[in-house]
């Protein structure tokens, strides 16, 4: 018993102790945050029409704003093809889409394709068109209906041998509504299945890709979409007031009123420009905040303390920042942000005295 007096005395004096002075606080520092809000320097959309050759889809269709076409190049191997029972293609539909039961037309193209560069204008990065959205053959070779988890397209010796002797095919949507396929990146690319007396040679895609064309939005606009791909570029005025401050807290936010997308959720990231804006390729960071969203939603919140710790230890380097889908070749997607509703909230705490 005499034991336990002086360690009760000492636990009692420790939980006795006065509240930290004046003194202890500076030396600690402010832990209570302080909030601010940052103004809007500037905000408008970037947009290029990206290749989509590394996408995991290939898209076909058209609505009021939107037309996608699918090019295909298949490489034949040294053999016969006579005497065959059965020729056809194969086009595998991804699912995860709402997809619409469309009907297309199959030309083959006179010009050569490069599945890594080419878009709606362009058949290779230094090379056009003669006509945007690719130059085929006047004949069609056959049209067909989309309707269930995949198409199939079923072809004679002639339509064989005009495939053979092309650059390539191209799929033509012919109504409205979007239908998604897998692509060669998606693991189920298209393939050409030729059966000669009950055996199966499958020849797969050596290219693909789909190009697209899309609405052009208004400079001052603030979009943000994929497949056609629209960056919102914002900028906000950096305030002395966080000179030498410790951010804890950064919430951009935005609203969005308008939207068209085939999915039922997405996925928007947020970058820093690492230079001076010049246009959608200016140089940025890694991603800084990314964030999943229903298209219901309309209004979005990102996390982004790290840009603001970044700029009040560089202020100089306050570039702005990217709003972007990802990835920006996935699907077809845009979305119309409010103009003037870009927010951002920052909270910061005080460093020790003598910190500073």
């Amino acid at each position: 018993m005499k034991i336990c007096i002086p360690l009760i005395i000492l636990i009692f004096v420790g939980c006795n102790e006065l509240p930290l002075g004046e003194d202890e606080l500076n030396a600690r520092g402010d832990f209570s945050a302080h909030y601010i809000e940052l103004t809007r320097f500037n905000s408008f959309t970037e947009m290029k029409n990206i290749n989509l050759g590394a996408s995991v889809n290939l898209i076909a269709g058209r609505n009021d704003e939107y037309e996608s076409r699918i090019l295909i190049k298949f490489n034949f191997p040294d053999s016969s093809y006579h005497g065959l029972d059965e020729i056809k293609m194969v086009l595998y539909v991804n699912n995860r889409f709402n997809n619409d039961t469309i009907s297309c037309a199959l030309y083959t193209l006179k010009q050569e394709f490069k599945e890594g560069e080419a878009t709606w204008s362009k058949r290779c990065a230094a090379e056009l068109w003669e006509s945007p959205g690719g130059d085929y053959d006047g004949d069609s070779l056959c049209y067909f209906t989309i309707k269930g988890d995949s198409a199939v397209v079923y072809l004679n010796y002639i339509k064989l041998d005009r495939i053979k002797n092309s650059k390539g095919i191209i799929i033509i949507p012919q109504q409205s509504g979007f239908v998604h396929f897998y692509s060669r990146e998606g693991n189920r690319g298209v393939q050409l299945r030729i059966i000669k007396n009950g055996a199966i040679t499958t020849i797969a895609a050596s290219a693909d890709c789909h190009i697209l064309t899309g609405p052009e939005p208004s400079y001052i606009d603030d979009w943000i979409g994929a497949g056609y791909a629209y960056r919102d570029y914002i900028k906000f005025n950096y305030s002395d007031s966080l000179n030498d401050k410790k951010a804890v807290y950064g919430e951009l936010s935005f609203c969005a009123h308008k939207h068209f997308s085939m999915r039922d959720s997405f996925e928007i990231a947020v970058k820093e420009l690492i230079q001076p804006y010049k246009n959608f390729d200016t140089p940025c960071g890694p991603i800084i905040a990314l964030k999943k969203f229903s298209v219901d939603d309309t209004l979005f919140t990102f996390d982004i303390v790290k840009h603001i710790q970044r700029i009040i230890e560089h202020p100089d380097a306050n570039f702005g920042l990217f709003i972007q889908t990802s990835p920006e070749n996935y699907d077809i997607s845009s979305f119309k942000i409010v103009r003037g509703s870009h927010r951002l909230v920052v909270g910061y705490v005080n460093p020790p005295a003598g910190r500073k």
